[in-house]
């Protein structure tokens, strides 16, 4: 188990930086942000998981989310690792919904989209230096095979900012509801071939430190927490990795 004392001074670390994704475009910032969520319960989300990413470039440390796909492999977002120099500078924490009292692990490989870039291919692979151990409260979720329908209910579920100025100490969860591509089109006026979005409630949706985290329907994991467009719980769709588009992908990757 992981020194209580340890991440707590951990988490107030992280809960001063902010993590940005750019595409160094001239458009609205994007940024890679659970506004107005409501506390998880112990074993209501076994597969989630935190990270800590080290970033020796910019002498920093922050977080994401990411989701247990199997015992040796977590799925993220591939801008929440993009800047680690090697897989020893990720460690994964699972099995909790406090920023302590969890099992720890390493990172053996990192396997980041080859197409990834300019908001498209957010995802990636990462391998676990040991195996997961499953239990009431560290399970893998399995990945979706099939679309989900417009307006299908979404479980959107992290550790990011709940307010403009505060982090998460408890793993947040909200109710989000997928949209068409052509309704995200005309919100967003781009969408990569492998993206798709969710809608929510002004003043609810993800936000700073929820980017890698899962979106999840009918028990199967649909999607990737990507970016948002301006700021968090502003109107605008939020945008996640489709899981079903880069299924295949996934599958190889965890071979």
């Amino acid at each position: 188990m992981t020194n209580l004392k340890t991440i707590l001074i951990i988490f107030a670390l992280i809960a001063a930086i902010s993590v940005n994704f750019s595409s160094g475009k001239s458009r609205s910032p994007v940024q890679p942000r659970i506004y107005s969520g409501r506390s998880a319960a112990k074993r209501q989300f076994p597969y989630q998981v935190l990270l800590h990413i080290e970033d020796a470039a910019h002498k920093s440390l922050y977080a994401c989310g990411g989701s247990i796909i199997s015992r040796d492999h977590i799925l993220t977002a591939a801008h929440c690792i993009a800047h680690a120099k090697t897989p020893g500078d990720i460690t994964v924490y699972a099995g909790t919904i406090y920023y302590a009292d969890a099992a720890e692990r390493r990172v053996s490989q990192m396997t980041i989209h080859p197409a990834y870039g300019e908001y498209n291919n957010d995802i990636a692979v990462l391998k676990l230096n040991t195996s997961l151990k499953f239990s009431d409260v560290i399970d893998a979720i399995p990945l979706a095979k099939k679309d989900i329908p417009d307006g299908a209910p979404v479980i959107v579920s992290g550790w990011g900012h709940v307010n403009r100025f505060k982090a998460a100490y408890i793993l947040q969860y909200d109710t989000e509801y997928s949209i068409s591509r052509a309704q995200c089109l005309r919100r967003l006026g781009t969408l990569g071939s492998t993206m798709r979005c969710m809608r929510r409630p002004l003043g609810h949706g993800t936000c700073s430190g929820d980017s890698g985290g899962p979106a999840v329907h009918n028990g199967e994991l649909v999607g990737v927490n990507s970016y948002i467009i301006n700021d968090c719980g502003l109107g605008f769709p939020d945008v996640f990795t489709d899981v079903v588009a880069t299924r295949e992908w996934i599958l190889k990757n965890m071979k």
